[in-house]
């Protein structure tokens, strides 16, 4: 409907005028005197529309952001009795987005009485001149007649373009918005690369003065890191909340790009890998367990669809958590609720490690993802993945579960305070000597309670 109505309103426009200069020169002219204001008018309307109703699809946004959050935590919301300030927080954004789609209305409301207006006074001038030539002779009734009747066509089309204006302003700014996902540089192209380049030493890690920030933001959340694993080895990475950790593995990967500084991998720059091939290569286990719904051998076989059971059941017994499915009625034909809700935290983060496992990757990240075990699973874990040949990225709060790694990276508002082994960095890092021993502390009092 929108394009018939597009198509014919500046086809009714444009023929109405040129058949009442046909019919009378003179008496088209004075039809044509507003229609460069007309189209200043509506070059300005538009320009601003597109304006305004990008600010009320930002307010939308909010409205979808708060309704979201509350439909998430709706229990977290129930047990600390928010719900009234949340349903005030709810009417705040929800009342910003009413205000700015009023106003936007509002200014599109002027585009027809505007037109109309100018519309009038053509046809009015067109009227008084039309008769003082008819009485001179000039023009004939006739004539006159017919130039009233094209311009009332183009008067009716100039309605039309009000709605026009409306529609076209909203979608614009719809389509900006939507244009910059549509558009981003996913870097999915084969490179030329020989494919040796990426086969050989696929486990090797190298960053060289390696930075990043985030756009639009002038303070790092990496600063120069630079390191080298060797391939198989085993890289904790340690660090207080907010130190770049997360940040520098998702680089690895390409989720982030670097802003400055080298990533090799294997030998060769991320950059100049395949995209497919680079992540084919990493098994990812993020922070937060995410499980999707259907079984958990469909969980499981999003790591590999082309992994036969035997060896889906072999990652999920290096994850330990193949007794814990053999318990289930179903066994891996166990349905897993959505995000997971009906499997434990630690259940969660084993099946995540599973499903990095069936990949048989030459990288294994984890960030973080045995937090929510106990100590005896933990360690049964981290004996099952040195079977494992591939290099291994851990990030931990643990000294216990970091002295087990080869080397150590210390990271601290971005940067590099450490590197070494745990030996080595008990002797060079106050840094590193602190939480070793705050953590040693810990676990007197919890022993000595226990013992108690």
């Amino acid at each position: 409907m929108g394009l018939r109505v597009m198509l014919r309103a500046p086809l009714l426009v444009i023929g109405s005028l040129v058949m009442a200069f046909v019919v009378n020169v003179k008496l088209a002219m004075y039809l044509v005197i507003g229609a460069p204001f007309l189209f200043i008018f509506l070059f300005i309307m538009a320009r601003k529309g597109v304006g305004y109703f990008s600010g009320v699809q930002r307010r939308l946004d909010r409205v979808n952001r708060v309704i979201q959050e509350n439909l998430q935590a709706v229990r977290l919301i129930k047990a600390y009795l928010r719900g009234m300030y949340e349903a005030s927080r709810f009417m705040k954004v929800a009342n910003a987005l009413k205000m700015d789609t009023v106003k936007a209305m509002r200014m599109m409301e002027l585009i027809l009485p505007v037109l109309l207006f100018v519309m009038n006074v053509s046809l009015m001038a067109v009227l008084w001149f039309g008769s003082t030539e008819i009485r001179t002779g000039e023009a004939q009734v006739g004539e006159l007649v017919a130039v009233v009747n094209y311009a009332m066509r183009m008067t009716g089309a100039f309605s039309m373009f009000a709605w026009i204006l409306v529609a076209f302003s909203r979608a614009k700014a719809s389509s900006e918005r939507l244009e910059e996902v549509l558009l981003a540089n996913d870097d999915l192209e084969q490179h030329d690369t020989e494919s040796s380049s990426f086969t050989q030493y696929k486990g090797e890690l190298r960053f060289e003065n390696v930075s990043f920030n985030y756009q639009g933001k002038s303070e790092p959340i990496l600063d120069n890191v630079s390191f080298h694993v060797e391939a198989g080895e085993k890289l904790a990475i340690m660090g207080a909340t907010g130190s770049g950790k997360s940040t520098l593995l998702n680089l690895i990967p390409r989720i982030f790009e670097a802003t400055d500084g080298k990533i090799f991998v294997g030998g060769v720059e991320v950059n100049d890998w395949p995209l497919k091939d680079l992540r084919d290569t990493i098994g990812l286990v993020p922070q937060q367990s995410i499980l999707f719904t259907g079984s958990i051998l469909e969980n499981l076989s999003w790591g590999d669809s082309d992994a036969a059971p035997d060896e889906l059941e072999e990652a999920a017994k290096k994850a330990q958590i193949h007794e814990s499915i053999d318990l289930f009625p179903q066994k891996y034909r166990t349905r897993v609720g959505q995000k997971g809700v009906n499997l434990s935290g630690g259940q969660k983060q084993r099946l995540s490690i599973a499903r990095a496992l069936v990949r048989k990757p030459s990288i294994l990240i984890l960030d973080d993802s045995t937090s929510a075990l106990d100590v005896k699973t933990e360690n049964a874990l981290w004996e099952a993945l040195e079977e494992e040949a591939a290099t291994m990225l851990v990030v931990t709060q643990k000294v216990q579960t970091a002295r087990g790694a080869d080397r150590i990276l210390l990271l601290d508002e971005g940067k590099v305070v450490g590197y070494g082994t745990h030996k080595e960095l008990m002797g060079q890092s106050e840094l590193y000597r602190k939480i070793a021993e705050s953590q040693s502390e810990e676990e007197v009092i919890i022993n000595g309670a226990d013992n108690s």
